[in-house]
């Protein structure tokens, strides 16, 4: 059984591919599985990801019709069978000691949970997040409403800047897949709820390459696409505030907030 597993969802990101098998075929420590869901794509990754997985046998190749990035999230995490969970989204990379010192990290403190500061990189500009004291002094509560309101504050609801001890998950929860916003949120607030009391640490070295995209990101929105984006975070937010509600009611004041604020900012977005 290997020490980690790794799971990537991809989709058309033949233009990336590369760099990121690059970063997990360089690591030292290879004591791992990459579990790799192609969903659908339509252009060159499924060519490139089958030569990945002939020259490397720790990457374990899943494909599906196109049916989300939640699905494929799921489909790789009912294969895992490492004793560390970790995300690598398909346009991303890892830093050149990720692995080891991931691995060392999660032996020397013993943590349930484990929270790495990463690299942000947007066009020529580098930059490095810094955990702050108030989240490394946090405790359950607190970490739990950081996450629940804010995209940063203990690596917010991103997948990929944190490693899970399987065992203390104890069944991995699934990806809801009837959403399109805040499901990786959604998703780190059940694992802490799974967990009850984890053990959780954070770690201000940089482990993560991530990239902002220009096509990622909403320079201009036709009518049609800013609406069908509003429904599906609308959509998105009654499916967060209603587990809120019924599995964590002390954050209930922090989801209620959240709400208003995301609201807010779909108001501006059609006024402006």
């Amino acid at each position: 059984m290997p020490e980690i597993s790794i799971v990537t969802p991809v989709y058309n990101a033949a233009n990336y591919l590369n760099e990121t098998i690059q970063s997990v075929n360089s690591q030292e420590f290879t004591d791992y599985e990459w579990l790799i869901c192609d969903d659908g794509s339509t252009d060159d990754s499924s060519r490139i990801l089958r030569s990945a997985a002939e020259k490397n046998p720790r990457i374990h190749l899943y494909t599906q019709v196109n049916s989300g990035v939640s699905k494929a999230r799921n489909t790789c995490i009912s294969h895992v069978s490492g004793d560390y969970l970790m995300f690598l989204d398909a346009d991303d990379a890892l830093s050149e000691s990720c692995l080891q010192v991931l691995h060392d990290q999660m032996a020397s403190v013993s943590a349930d949970l484990l929270i790495y500061s990463w690299y942000i990189h947007q066009g020529d500009k580098l930059y490095s997040y810094v955990f702050e004291q108030r989240e490394i002094d946090s405790l359950s509560e607190d970490r739990y409403e950081m996450i629940l309101t804010d995209p940063l504050l203990c690596g917010g609801g991103y997948p990929w800047n944190k490693i899970w001890r399987v065992s203390a998950l104890g069944d991995i929860p699934s990806f809801d897949e009837s959403i399109h916003h805040y499901e990786d949120k959604l998703w780190t607030l059940q694992c802490l709820d799974q967990m009850k009391s984890p053990t959780v640490r954070f770690f201000n070295e940089p482990l993560y390459h991530y990239y902002m995209r220009d096509e990622t990101l909403s320079h201009s929105m036709t009518p049609a696409k800013l609406k069908q984006l509003a429904q599906y975070t609308l959509d998105s937010l009654e499916v967060l505030r209603d587990y809120i509600s019924k599995h964590h009611p002390a954050a209930q004041q922090a989801c209620n907030e959240m709400t208003q604020g995301r609201l807010k900012e779909i108001v501006h977005a059609f006024e402006s």
